[in-house]
């Protein structure tokens, strides 16, 4: 299993997430953490996402956001992903709205996981034919499974 199969779990995957704009994608997301007990104090989560997104927009462009930030909430890093039932307003630099969106949190002093999974998502997330069978997935079990294939 790899680095991102164990930090994503099921339970965080949102399919079909109807959301009208990136606050309220990044508040269900960072909820959906917060259910799992994955997160101490959600709106302190919400925040430090929010004041990264205030530094430059996390789109990566092709349709994918990877909202982050280091969190006094989290004790582990962990990923919260969405599949958008409508596309949002990211601010990516293609000017392309955002249909996947992978939510990652982390302790203050766990950058180096942080990179790697940024890292790992960014790479997988340009791959054309992964974003289109993400997006056409059926439930969380699906998208899982998806990203369990290609995270090796």
């Amino acid at each position: 299993m790899g680095l991102l199969s164990k930090k994503l779990s099921q339970q965080s995957i949102l399919v079909s997430l109807e959301a009208r704009d990136k606050e309220q994608v990044i508040k269900a997301l960072v909820e959906s953490l917060a259910r799992e007990g994955k997160v101490s104090d959600g709106e302190i989560l919400y925040h430090d996402v929010m004041d990264r997104e205030e530094l430059a927009s996390t789109a990566l462009g092709f349709g994918c956001a990877v909202p982050h930030a280091h969190s006094t909430s989290v004790s582990s890093t962990c990923l919260a992903a969405a599949k958008l039932s409508q596309p949002v307003d990211f601010g990516s630099s293609d000017g392309k709205p955002v249909s996947l969106v992978f939510l990652m949190a982390g302790p203050k002093n766990d950058s180096g996981i942080h990179l790697k999974l940024l890292s790992k998502l960014a790479r997988l997330l340009h791959d054309a034919s992964l974003r289109d069978r993400l997006v056409s997935a059926n439930d969380a079990q699906e998208f899982f499974n998806l990203i369990t294939e290609k995270d090796n």
